[in-house]
């Protein structure tokens, strides 16, 4: 009989020992600094502008994860408009890029290394004259130097698919963005 209870005592104070399994995070809110250069506008000029890049994805398992991005890139989004009749005259309309989509990562961890690939689809507004449906692509990295502070890296291509101002002028932007992701 001492035996039994000595038995039921010892599992009873595993059982309470037991601490409860961790929950996978589910949701990640990251935050980029970075520049975007868009390579060219209609008169051929390029433009760069430092911005932010905020995102809210949910985590589909240890590899995929998905959802909203907004930026914003101020000077980015100019333009070079061309006046007069004889002689041409060029000047530089300022303007902002604006970007809201949806985007898809997939990466792997490799020893808290996060190396992935990153697409979406979004609607690029640069300055006011320039609507833009197109696609998005690039790769990022991310790493943790302390474990609060997962740090990541990533460039990317946005390329129009659609442009509402000209059939032939299908704008193009470079982003390269530094920033922070928390988990939870």
């Amino acid at each position: 009989m001492r035996a039994l209870l000595a038995g039921v005592l010892f599992w009873a104070g595993n059982a309470g020992a037991r601490e409860p399994t961790p929950t996978p995070e589910t949701m990640e809110l990251g935050i980029h600094l970075g520049m975007a250069l868009a390579t060219s506008d209609r008169e051929g000029s390029s433009h760069v502008g430092p911005g932010v890049r905020v995102h809210l994805l949910r985590h589909v398992g240890p590899y995929f994860s998905a959802g909203a991005e907004a930026g914003v890139y101020a000077g980015a989004g100019s333009s070079t408009q061309v006046t007069g009749s004889g002689q041409h005259q060029y000047s530089r309309v300022e303007g902002t890029l604006g970007q809201l989509g949806a985007v898809a990562r997939l990466g792997v961890n490799v020893n808290g290394f996060r190396p992935g690939l990153v697409a979406g689809v979004g609607l690029n507004v640069a300055g006011d004259d320039s609507t833009s449906l197109g696609f998005s692509a690039g790769m990022e990295f991310e790493a943790a130097p302390l474990e609060w502070l997962p740090l990541s890296f990533d460039m990317r291509i946005h390329k129009a698919l659609v442009d509402d101002t000209s059939l032939y002028h299908k704008p193009m932007f470079i982003t390269l963005g530094l920033g922070w992701r928390y988990r939870w």
